[in-house]
């Protein structure tokens, strides 16, 4: 016996936009937290320290987020 189904892949204009901007948003939200990442490097190490930021020595995988 065989079932044969259909599936509609079509995405309405509405849920591919909302798709669209979720991508979208994502992108952005690692654009962000990569140049905080980026600011907090560029200062100096004794302010780093302070906020608990750890060093480039102590960290394996750098910028791993």
């Amino acid at each position: 016996m065989t079932t044969i189904t259909f599936r509609d892949t079509k995405m309405s204009s509405d849920h591919a936009s909302h798709h669209l901007a979720s991508y979208a948003r994502k992108i952005i939200d690692a654009w962000h937290q990569w140049q905080a990442a980026r600011e907090i490097e560029s200062m100096p190490m004794d302010i780093r320290k302070d906020i608990g930021w750890p060093s480039a020595d102590a960290a394996d995988d750098r910028k791993v987020m």
